[in-house]
């Protein structure tokens, strides 16, 4: 039997090589720091290609895969792959989501106990020959309130050791359910500004998306406490970084520390320049436990896949959809953005996701089910849970590991086929049940091909699921649909088309999804929401 070929193009932990080392069916090049036309030249002559930071996986090196199968990232970010490329090429796509964890917590810890005892700014007065002890005055931890915004894996692992300090925690976080914040006797805030204005400390611990960009505003530091102090060591973009420098310069908060900012490296950053900012340049994984970890994790899962064997963390589809019929993979389309729209628009914390096919076609098996993970769900559910969780997840989501995120979460997934639903033959139906409401989406395919959406909640409506929407809900009166377009206007906002729905009798609540050529800013949904008569708006982005 031939051997399979691995490519690892970084520097390696010497564990992972080792790993690779005992295993006969394996060899392996180490050629760190490999230039990418070199890499081009030879990548197609192996199984594997392992890597880290310091390769970029573009779809020029991709042009003439050969026989490469798998390309591996020793680390959580995916940003220099290009996973649709080699999705399209048919290579699957893994990284190591699990492997810096305790290292970014860690930090996280370090960065909260340098904020409050002021340590770098002791240790470099110290070395300058200064003895300042009534200078660094410093914040006990024990019995203060810690706010963690975010509780994924490393926020969950900053409460566990913030406990440890007699910190009382408090959790911002809207897509975990209260009984995950209860396992840690955490108290689960309803807002943003609720655990803002009731910490001693606050951790950040989310995601970098459309919703959390600059969640940490000039106004929201005004609602914390006096004399409290921020720590980011999650994304550059959350936090408004003249806003804080501010606040700390006026002694509005205590202090800060942050590893990460909005450009990488700093360049003129009013963080980089406020005393009593602590800054550490982006190295929250970098320890050698954790570098030993990710390196542990691809290697076993790497050999695990070339194997045949059950493996984790692939970020693509370990399936081709193209094996559908046409038809199917329209309404496999149809189904994820069926997930995104509803993620959109769900209000609460979401408890479960019940997707129904209603119909004789997918009566049949479609053979499109083995994901190498204890979860046998059709094609249709995975690709609407990925939908639905990658509108808010910061870690790649695909159609094997979503199941596993809903799971961690909390979030139950439920699927049925059914000749009918309430009339409806040829739907998907998806039933999202948070803490606050349960929302019917109903979609199907029509005649032209288009997927559309027939049914949200109680709205009927025919909407095509593509491009940009706002979305509005209000109370059935005259005027309101010619003052929302005249806003649009204002703002040099584009309609390309507008459906309207309401509810019977006449003067009840109506509902309204706009197309428009370009994304709605929050600044327009702001405005729209002062207007009278507007319930809700919302921007959908499909």
């Amino acid at each position: 039997m031939a051997k399979f070929r691995i490519l690892v193009s970084d520097h390696l932990a010497e564990e992972g090589c080792e790993i690779l080392n005992a295993d006969p069916d394996i060899e392996y090049d180490l050629k760190a720091g490999i230039k990418n036309s070199e890499l081009k030249k030879i990548i197609g002559s192996y199984d594997a290609l392992i890597t880290r930071s310091g390769t970029t996986v573009t779809a020029e090196l991709l042009e003439q895969p050969g026989r490469l199968k798998i390309i591996c990232r020793a680390g959580v970010g995916l940003d220099n792959i290009d996973i649709e490329t080699a999705s399209k090429k048919g290579i699957i796509v893994m990284n190591a989501p699990t492997g810096n964890t305790l290292a970014a917590a860690e930090l996280t810890m370090g960065m909260i106990l340098s904020a409050a005892r002021k340590i770098p700014a002791a240790d470099n007065s110290l070395r300058s020959g200064k003895w300042e002890r009534k200078r660094f005055m410093g914040i006990q931890l024990y019995d203060k309130v810690l706010g963690i915004v975010g509780l994924g894996r490393i926020g969950f692992n900053v409460a566990v050791r913030a406990k440890a300090f007699g910190m009382k925690i408090m959790v911002y976080d809207p897509y975990i359910k209260k009984e995950k914040a209860d396992t840690i006797g955490a108290v689960l805030c309803q807002t943003l500004d609720e655990l803002l204005a009731a910490s001693d400390v606050v951790t950040l611990h989310t995601p970098l998306t459309p919703e959390t960009r600059g969640i940490i505003t000039k106004d929201s530091i005004a609602g914390m406490k006096n004399g409290a102090i921020l720590v980011n060591c999650a994304r550059g973009g959350l936090v408004d970084e003249n806003g804080v420098s501010e606040a700390v310069k006026s002694g509005k908060l205590f202090s800060a520390a942050t590893d990460v900012f909005k450009t990488e490296p700093p360049v003129n950053n009013p963080l980089t320049s406020t005393p009593d900012i602590f800054i550490t340049p982006h190295i929250g994984a970098n320890t050698h436990e954790g570098q030993k970890g990710v390196a542990i994790i691809i290697c076993e899962q790497a050999l695990n896949f070339l194997h045949g064997r059950p493996y984790l963390y692939a970020v693509n589809a370990p399936f081709n959809p193209s094996r559908l019929s046409v038809e199917m993979q329209r309404f496999f389309d149809l189904s994820e953005k069926v997930g995104k729209m509803a993620a959109q628009l769900t209000t609460g914390r979401m408890e479960e996701l019940r997707f129904i096919m209603a119909g004789e076609r997918f009566s049949e098996d479609l053979g499109e089910r083995t994901f190498d993970i204890p979860f046998n769900y059709q094609p249709f559910t995975i690709s609407m849970a990925k939908g639905y969780l990658e509108m808010f997840l910061h870690e790649p989501v695909s159609f094997v590991n979503a199941p596993y995120f809903a799971k961690y979460r909390g979030i139950l997934l439920n699927e049925t086929k059914v000749p009918e639903y309430n009339g409806m033959k040829d739907h998907i139906i998806l039933t999202v049940k948070s803490d606050k409401e349960e929302v019917v989406y109903a979609a199907t395919l029509f005649p032209d091909d288009t997927g559309r959406i027939v049914q949200i909640g109680p709205f009927r409506l025919d909407l095509i699921m593509e491009g940009n929407y706002l979305c509005f809900r209000n109370h059935d009166s005259p005027g309101i649909v010619g003052k929302v377009g005249a806003l649009l206007g204002e703002h040099k906002i584009n309609i390309a088309n507008f459906v309207l729905t309401r509810l019977k009798p006449r003067g009840g609540e109506a509902a309204s999804f706009v197309s428009v050529d370009d994304p709605i800013p929050q600044t327009v949904l702001e405005e729209l929401l002062n207007l009278p008569g507007i319930i809700s708006a919302k921007a959908i982005t499909l």
